[in-house]
């Protein structure tokens, strides 16, 4: 893989960047993955005085259920894995909530509920954790090529396997 890493950019020619995503990650088996550990915490990219300034539990079943805690809010959803352009999608719809308000303070009409299917990357590293972006953007590389570029901006959030007990 060619990359370029400067100023939050990373263009490279390959669907992740480097020591990202490992080839053997298919979509079956994120989805393994995510149901094996369960319970995973989110939190948000954005940073406030205390630390990120949302965070958020997430639950995955290997029947496709979900639930997300955050704040006071719990949806439940279903989900499932997906794969584009040689990058791995989580594919949720959020099903329910108790309309209680997430961790920005906000509420959500449970009246409006189901809701449309939404997705995002997962960026897998090594250590387990992943990085949740939107889709690389496309320009044209140093070999007049088309290369993916993927940018800080675009990866708004994380998630790692919550540690139980």
């Amino acid at each position: 893989m060619t990359t370029l890493a400067a100023a939050g950019v990373l263009l490279g020619t390959s669907a992740a960047p480097a020591l990202a995503q490992p080839a053997d990650l298919t979509p079956e088996a994120m989805a393994r993955h995510l149901a094996e550990v369960g319970t995973w915490r989110f939190w948000t990219r954005d940073m406030g005085e205390n630390g990120p300034v949302c965070t958020e539990v997430w639950r995955f079943d290997a029947d496709g259920a979900a639930t997300f805690e955050s704040g006071e809010e719990r949806v439940t959803k279903r989900w499932r894995t997906a794969e584009s352009d040689g990058d791995r999608w989580l594919y949720t719809t959020a099903i329910t909530t108790n309309g209680k308000p997430d961790c920005m303070g906000s509420t959500s009409d449970p009246a409006e509920f189901p809701r449309e299917e939404t997705g995002f990357v997962v960026l897998f590293f090594n250590n387990g954790n992943a990085v949740l972006c939107d889709p690389p953007g496309t320009i044209e590389g140093p070999d007049g090529k088309p290369a993916r570029v993927w940018t800080d901006e675009g990866c708004w959030g994380r998630l790692a396997p919550l540690k139980q007990g």
